[in-house]
């Protein structure tokens, strides 16, 4: 399954905060086990945005890692997890037609 995650640094947390936050995921070697659980993780920072903005495109059969992810980083951020499908816009456009008509 595909999701999206997204996490947005609660306001009150500082870019220190953040790092030791990160530091304490590699120490506890979640980094390495999360890997493991998923076939793609793909992280992205929205430029320009404070407080921080990470997104997560992550794939995965097994819905542990995203609880993994969720909890351990639940304290700092506000974050939400959505499950999502790939489709190209021709894909999109042709079901918005049988739906629709047209």
């Amino acid at each position: 399954m595909l999701y999206v995650a997204i996490f947005d640094a609660k306001e009150n947390i500082s870019m220190k905060e953040i790092n030791s936050e990160r530091e304490d995921w590699y120490k506890k070697g979640k980094d390495k086990t999360f890997r493991k659980m998923c076939k793609r993780i793909d992280r992205y920072e929205v430029v320009g945005k404070s407080p921080l903005k990470i997104i997560f495109i992550i794939e995965t059969d097994d819905s542990q890692a995203i609880n993994i992810l969720s909890h351990h980083f639940g304290d700092k951020w506000i974050s939400v997890t959505y499950p999502v499908l790939q489709r190209e816009i021709y894909e999109a456009m042709e079901e918005d037609k049988s739906i629709i008509g047209g």
